[in-house]
């Protein structure tokens, strides 16, 4: 019924994206403490290693019954990334450890200082989610704070694609209130 509706809601979820993707990129999650609280925090870090969990991020429309409607869609494990891992659940799988290590160029040592073989490392780092988890990295609430602040003060880099947006929106409600106002005269005319 209303296209520009779609249009300015597929437009506002592109730039949600966008946002998301920069907040996922950004060194601002606590890096390796556990879920509740144990382990020991080493300074800060982003939530991408090898770019598949970013490059998931989807914005589109979907028409319902209910009307038109955004979705965000990602892979299956945002939802372990976003709300961590509990202590003493099952233990994460090694080969995906081993994966992570090597993308992340982790290199372990011992406690005399000397290089330790990956897979010592992947099953001392499996032992420790064990025993700690991983702490929620609430990614999802972040970056959704965030683009609140960010549609009330812009920067100049997003400026132009809010004004378009705002304009589009307005347009939206001016078709709707001439489709209203046309109608609602009609009927008033037919009596």
């Amino acid at each position: 019924m209303f296209e520009l509706t779609d249009e300015a809601l597929q437009r506002l979820g592109t730039v949600f994206i966008n946002f998301y993707k920069q907040k996922v990129q950004q060194k601002i999650y606590p890096y390796a403490p556990g879920y509740n609280g144990g382990g020991t925090t080493r300074g800060m870090s982003n939530k991408v290693a090898t770019g598949q969990l970013l490059n998931s991020l989807t914005a589109t429309v979907v028409r319902t019954p209910q009307g038109s409607q955004l979705v965000i869609t990602y892979m299956d494990y945002f939802e372990a990334v976003n709300l961590g891992r509990r202590p003493e659940k099952k233990k994460v799988p090694i080969t995906a450890l081993l994966d992570w290590i090597k993308i992340r160029g982790i290199k372990g040592r011992n406690k005399r200082g000397r290089f330790i073989p990956n897979l010592s490392l992947a099953f001392a780092i499996q032992t420790n989610i064990y025993k700690y988890g991983i702490a929620p990295s609430n990614i999802y609430d972040k970056a959704r704070d965030s683009f609140e602040d960010l549609l009330e003060n812009p920067p100049t880099e997003f400026r132009e694609e809010y004004e378009s947006l705002y304009e589009a929106i307005g347009r939206d409600v001016e078709n709707m209130m001439d489709k209203v106002i046309t109608k609602e005269f009609t009927s008033i005319i037919e009596l």
